[in-house]
């Protein structure tokens, strides 16, 4: 007579497992496998909820050893990007960036009381913030970027610009040279793709990848902003770090989803070159599903 595991014991196992097969996948990113590269976002997610099936099983050397083993690879990324270079702390002379994700959605107007600062880049913009925000006497210097299928990109400046749409494989973005208090610098305001299928997963790295070759290419400061749609240790994002973009001076904090609050993932960045950046903070975007980020720039 065969005895059966009692159905809750076989439950409770299939949800201890299953952060630990996230864990497998998310060292296999580097094989471009689409669900491995997602997972790879979340692994730091995926380790603490691997812990119950670690204190479960982790007192049998082979188990246990196995796992602190899946999790430092896993995680090896973020650390990697987390002792990474930054940019130097700004000096007194700077300037208030931002950069907000609206999320196309849902109506956003709630949102826009708390849009400020000296440049300004917008991401998931509808027809209605172009309304509410072109005559807007903080930035006379404006580029809108018509809405496509997941919103519209903008980027507002203080200082006098000329800015045009950037090309970047359909992802939507503005390519614009600001002429700042200290010389011209160059700003790319970017809305990479989702990766949540096998096409824009492709997509948004081979995007990130030509973001890192305009940066090895670009000779003067540069500022690239807004929502990358990969994580610090992604593969993306450390090309652009390789092409010598800098993240900021402190820590980057979580940026989506906003409901998850500090326990998100970072997918929100601004990053520079020949530039010094602060500390970002992270703005609460009423309606949206994503923090905006606010920082300082000075030569």
């Amino acid at each position: 007579m065969t005895i059966r595991p009692p159905a809750w014991r076989v439950v409770l196992l299939g949800l201890a497992i299953m952060p630990v097969i996230g864990l497998i996948m998310a060292i296999s990113s580097h094989l471009g496998w689409w669900p491995g590269q997602l997972a790879q976002h979340w692994a730091g997610h995926l380790t603490v909820l691997s812990l119950p099936f670690w204190a479960w099983q982790g007192r049998r050397p082979a188990i246990g050893l196995s796992m602190a083993a899946l999790a430092a690879v896993a995680l090896w990324p973020a650390w990697s990007a987390a002792w990474a270079p930054r940019a130097e702390a700004p000096t007194s002379a700077s300037v208030r960036v931002m950069s907000a994700n609206l999320y196309y959605v849902v109506p956003h107007t709630d949102s826009l009381p708390v849009i400020d600062g000296d440049l300004v880049a917008l991401i998931e913009t509808s027809p209605e913030d172009r309304e509410r925000l072109r005559d807007d006497p903080r930035w006379p210097y404006q580029r809108w970027i018509i809405p496509t299928g997941f919103g519209g990109t903008a980027l507002l400046s203080r200082y006098p610009m000329k800015a045009k749409e950037l090309d970047l494989l359909e992802a939507p973005g503005v390519d614009a040279q600001v002429e700042m208090p200290w010389g011209r610098l160059r700003v790319i305001a970017v809305h990479t793709w989702s990766p949540s299928n096998p096409n824009s997963t492709g997509r948004n790295l081979r995007q990130l990848k030509e973001l890192a070759g305009i940066a090895e290419t670009e000779p003067g400061p540069l500022l690239i902003l807004g929502d990358l749609n990969a994580t610090p240790g992604h593969a993306g994002i450390a090309g652009l770090r390789a092409a010598g973009m800098l993240p900021p001076h402190g820590g980057e904090p979580a940026t989506w989803p906003s409901w998850l609050g500090p326990c998100g993932i970072t997918i929100d960045h601004a990053m520079v070159r020949g530039l010094r950046m602060g500390d970002v903070s992270p703005v609460d975007l009423a309606g949206s599903d994503h923090h905006g980020i606010r920082l300082r720039l000075s030569p």
